[in-house]
């Protein structure tokens, strides 16, 4: 995720911090009317993501158990999100899965509950829990207590809604099960939003982006679903423009201009002996080296496919990679290429014809 760092790593999985988690840290910080109480809500925020990195930790290593390569745990404001290669397809992995956060959640509280019951501190009730005063302890234990409650809600894409989803899996195809449950999911953010706008903008904040994710979910599974079983083949490219080593940036500025190509081959001969990227291009042209060769500005390591590769598999190497133009190999003859925007193309046809 953009304008994220990476602070460690646990169980070999990365745990990055989101940028805007620190400017988090700064605003309690100075809204606390102290020193003291500004201290104080920057460790207590700390302390609960700590208690959101083990829910989120707890979803990774779950999934991990089941064969899924988890990428990272990225904190951001309004929680935690562990990213993994792919969402899991199995109904019953994925209600596992789910269910694992909140498990964790209400654990931790159980355990910051026999600490209380222990020191014999008033429990109190969520109202309690403050941000800049009060016990921690006790705060923390209404905190991991709702963390537990709040995600369990059906709401796509909370894990109450991915529970939802791999219960509904079990009686019918994953893609309407993901349609249903992205519309409860929204149903709920909508409400919310507007129960967050006249008591806790908080609240409303959080409606956007449950809405948001949960509608990037269905599209990214409806592109999942279309490519399902599509070959490479189903959307290469095979009448493409290619550059010759000798040729210049200002005559592969003129076939970005005048053709729908942005990322060009580069053919020694039938050779292909690199790629000419479009952000290179544009870079080229930026610094006045129109006149210099191409070779010059040829990217030489580069992903490669074939025409039998399923194409949902490609999709996912050039989302992970950021790469917006893979070139088709049979052997080593060149023999087409494939883009993001054909990829994108194929997909709303398919759409149609699902409709249909």
């Amino acid at each position: 995720m953009k304008w994220s760092f990476t602070i460690g790593k646990l169980f070999g999985i990365p745990i990055r911090v989101h940028i805007t988690f620190l400017l988090l840290l700064v605003f309690v910080a100075l809204v606390g009317k102290t020193l003291t109480n500004g201290l104080y809500a920057v460790l207590f925020v700390i302390l609960v993501f700590v208690c959101v990195i083990l829910h989120e930790l707890t979803h990774s290593l779950m999934a991990i158990r089941y064969g899924h390569k988890v990428r990272s745990i990225t904190l951001l404001p309004i929680g935690g999100m562990a990213q993994m290669d792919e969402i899991p397809d199995n109904p019953k992995e994925e209600i596992v899965i789910s269910v694992m956060g909140p498990v964790a959640s209400l654990v931790i509280a159980a355990v910051l509950f026999g600490i209380v019951s222990f020191l014999k501190l008033p429990l109190g009730s969520p109202l309690t829990a403050s941000l800049w005063e009060g016990n921690m302890v006790v705060s923390l234990f209404w905190i991991n207590l709702f963390l537990a409650g709040f995600n369990l809600i059906p709401a796509f894409p909370m894990d109450g809604g991915r529970v939802l989803r791999g219960v509904l899996g079990v009686f019918m195809d994953h893609m309407k099960a993901t349609r249903i449950a992205v519309f409860v999911g929204q149903l709920f953010a909508v409400l919310l939003f507007f129960v967050g706008i006249f008591y806790n903008i908080w609240m409303a904040l959080i409606a956007v982006f449950i809405y948001l994710g949960a509608e990037g979910e269905e599209r990214a599974w409806s592109l999942r679903y279309a490519l399902a079983d599509a070959p490479v083949k189903s959307v290469m490219l095979e009448d493409f423009r290619a550059l010759a080593p000798g040729d210049t940036l200002a005559h592969a500025s003129e076939l970005f201009l005048h053709t729908l190509q942005g990322d060009f081959p580069i053919l020694f001969g039938n050779t292909l002996m690199g790629i000419l990227r479009r952000e290179t291009l544009i870079a080229g042209i930026n610094d006045n080296k129109e006149h210099e060769r191409v070779a010059d500005f040829a990217e030489r390591e580069y992903l490669t496919t074939t025409e039998r590769e399923p194409l949902v598999g490609l999709y996912k190497k050039m989302a992970e990679k950021g790469i917006s133009m893979v070139p088709v190999m049979r052997g080593d003859t060149l023999v087409g290429i494939v883009t993001m925007e054909q990829i994108g193309r194929y997909h709303m046809v398919a759409v149609a014809k699902s409709a249909k």
